[in-house]
């Protein structure tokens, strides 16, 4: 839904990571390059609930729900500084290479005092993925600095849950088509446009 709204408003879409996530289903990281993408972008932030169809088992009555967490960061420039001190990160790398032709690359960061985790293999060299990880890293908790409107080191990882797990928008595909935004109260039957 955002890959298309991104290209009709002719922004650059780079896609970061497509792959499966453990159990929880699909892992699809975006990033979103233009004039206020941010700015457009960071109300999106939140739960979203995509209620598919009604249950096929006589008098059930259940839906059947897929949920998705949208989460939005901006992509800092060089001229912003964001320093995290060492102690406050744990760097995890692979332990062996199964593959000698091909050695595992990825890195995974995690920031202590306010538990987020990022993981990176997107890059062939597992410098690189650290150096994409910590950009990440720093450009989420410049975010959520932001959101909460303190300094980086004053964070509360208390509120941080409460920020990306909020649903926000139903979408309704059976048998009543519709979309609801529950912040706003808006709804619409226009779920094609939306």
């Amino acid at each position: 839904m955002y890959h298309r709204w991104s290209v009709k408003q002719n922004y650059l879409v780079h896609v970061g990571e497509d792959s499966d996530a453990d159990l929880t289903g699909i892992k699809y990281v975006v990033e979103i390059i233009g004039r206020y993408a941010y700015g457009y972008l960071k109300s999106e932030q939140g739960t979203h609930a995509k209620i598919m169809r009604l249950s096929c088992l006589k008098g059930d009555g259940k839906r059947h729900t897929c949920f998705a967490s949208v989460e939005v960061s901006p992509i800092l420039d060089e001229s912003v500084e964001v320093e995290i001190p060492d102690k406050d990160l744990q760097i995890t790398l692979p332990r062996c290479h199964r593959n000698v032709n091909r050695p595992e690359t990825w890195v995974q960061l995690f920031h202590i005092p306010t538990g987020i985790t990022v993981s990176c293999n997107l890059e062939r060299s597992q410098l690189h993925n650290k150096e994409k990880a910590l950009a990440i890293l720093k450009s989420k908790l410049f975010a959520i600095a932001l959101t909460q409107g303190v300094q980086l080191s004053k964070i509360q990882p208390q509120l941080i849950k409460s920020l990306s797990n909020k649903l926000i928008r139903e979408y309704v595909l059976h048998p009543h088509k519709n979309v609801k935004d529950l912040r706003t109260k808006v709804q619409t039957t226009a779920v094609a446009e939306v």
